[in-house]
């Protein structure tokens, strides 16, 4: 009976620890490969929302483009293409709306 509670026990707690690893590994995404035109990374999962985002021109330098309606001037290193359907912002601050100092990374989708 000792045995067996042991055994239990031990295979929740390797049960959490695999857990762990798998969300701590999976933690990051597919923006955090990308950096703004600081130098800093563009952001992760957590921290990209989810917006319509247009491009309208772009001089080589910096790229115009439209999130949620309102035209912005980003530097053309800080825009990306998005690796899924839809398109992203990073913003410094989330409480903010889009704004030329206020936007890290944008990504924007292909063919969504």
């Amino acid at each position: 009976m000792r045995q067996r509670l042991l055994c239990y026990g031990i295979g929740i707690l390797v049960g959490i620890l695999m857990t762990w690893v798998y969300v701590w590994a999976q933690h990051g995404s597919w923006q955090d490969a990308y950096k703004s035109a600081s130098g800093m990374p563009c952001c992760g999962r957590a921290d990209c929302k989810a917006v319509p985002v247009v491009l309208v021109s772009s001089d080589g330098t910096t790229v115009e483009a439209m999130v949620l309606g309102i035209r912005v001037t980003v530097p053309a290193r800080s825009v990306h293409p998005s690796e899924t359907t839809q398109s992203y912002w990073c913003l410094r601050d989330a409480e903010r709306l889009p704004a030329n100092d206020n936007i890290w990374c944008l990504f924007y989708s292909i063919g969504g």
